[in-house]
């Protein structure tokens, strides 16, 4: 009986041995493993931390204190994206620079592929960002390496991949916009072409801009969408591209010189330099509805609400002909923006429709608004 007593004590013993071991080996497993990604010394530079440019490279990033988080997301074809993201929090990035990601206006990372993509402010504040070096205990392939930014609670858009370079902005832009270009009417006027590849005709948006205003921009271009996407784009990538205007998920941008994941389908709003590019057929489907002489449309308002449009004594609204009438304040508030076989009339009661609405801009500013 002893001998069996002891014998239970020594299988215990060991027993317990095994298990210390097996989790001390478990516990410097993640570590061994990021210690030995073949992608530790490759370089991402960093922009706007301190006056001047500097670079980290992915052993940098080891070293900081990490999280594991399970994270997924939607990409815009429907497809899910799962991973488990290993790597330190933009957060305790920054904090070695006594910087917080609020700092920011937003963050703009790109990717060695040529993919970018800004995290605005909004996101910044409410969302945990990760910078992930893994994927569990798994290193990344050449199409992940060497950074993957995974924004927790947000669309797989916002997933940049392949990332070397981040970019944190300071800059607010002035909001002066003082006109609005009605996407349905011209598009179709314009020079155009089929794409095979895109599935629809497809303007340029340099003839876009050449022709509307815009192209001497030097800023950035901010894009929202019909599903509530905003997000915006360098003016140089913004150039290299197309607006979709026929076909599916128009009006769309995009590029085949940029990545696929920087399109943009469905665009209520492009707002570049003084001018607000604007699709009437897609706020129909996410404004409320407003009724004026006796006709339901869109209100002015709601157009220009997020867009920085300045107040005006008077209002000039350009039809497709080349015709314009001039409203006032009052008068372009209480009118509406309505649908009828295709084309876009402003119809206010106290003067005639202008029908085939192509421009609004605003004259006679006040000062100081």
């Amino acid at each position: 009986m002893v001998q069996k007593m002891k014998s239970n004590r020594i299988a215990i013993f060991f027993i317990l041995l095994f298990t210390i071991a097996a989790f001390a080996t478990f516990s410097g497993c993640s570590k061994a493993d990021s210690s030995s990604l073949h992608y530790l010394d490759q370089k991402i530079t960093i922009v706007g931390v301190s006056d001047e440019d500097f670079t980290v490279t992915v052993s940098n990033l080891t070293k900081l204190d990490r999280v594991e988080k399970k994270a997924e997301a939607t990409r815009s074809n429907g497809d899910i994206v799962k991973m488990k993201a290993v790597g330190p929090t933009l957060e305790t990035f920054l904090a070695q620079y006594d910087k917080l990601p609020t700092d920011y206006s937003s963050v703009r990372f790109t990717a060695t592929d040529g993919y970018s993509i800004a995290i605005p402010r909004e996101i910044l504040e409410r969302r945990e960002i990760v910078l992930a070096y893994m994927d569990g205990k798994h290193a990344f392939g050449k199409d992940m390496a060497p950074l993957r930014v995974v924004v927790l609670g947000e669309r797989a858009m916002y997933w940049a991949r392949m990332v070397n370079k981040i970019e944190f902005e300071t800059g607010t832009e002035s909001l002066t916009t003082d006109k609005v270009v009605f996407l349905d009417t011209i598009l179709p006027d314009m020079n155009s072409t089929y794409s095979e590849e895109e599935g629809g005709d497809i303007v340029s948006t340099i003839d876009l801009l050449t022709k509307y205003g815009g192209l001497d921009s030097d800023g950035k271009v901010y894009m929202s969408a019909y599903d509530g996407l905003k997000k915006n784009e360098t003016i140089d990538n913004f150039l290299k591209g197309y607006i979709k205007y026929t076909g599916e998920m128009t009006p769309q941008f995009c590029s085949p010189d940029l990545p696929p994941g920087m399109n943009l389908d469905g665009i209520v709003s492009a707002r570049v330099g003084g001018v607000i590019y604007y699709s009437l057929n897609r706020a129909l489907e996410v404004l409320p509805e407003k009724e004026a002489a006796g006709v339901k449309g869109i209100g002015f308002t709601d157009i220009i609400k997020d867009g920085g449009f300045k107040r005006a004594n008077l209002y000039q609204i350009t039809d497709k002909d080349g015709n314009y009438s001039v409203f006032n304040e009052h008068e372009i508030v209480k009118g509406v923006f309505t649908k009828d076989n295709d084309t876009w009339t402003f119809v206010s009661a106290e003067k005639d429709p202008v029908i085939g609405v192509v421009m609004v801009e605003g004259i006679d500013m006040e000062q100081g608004e």
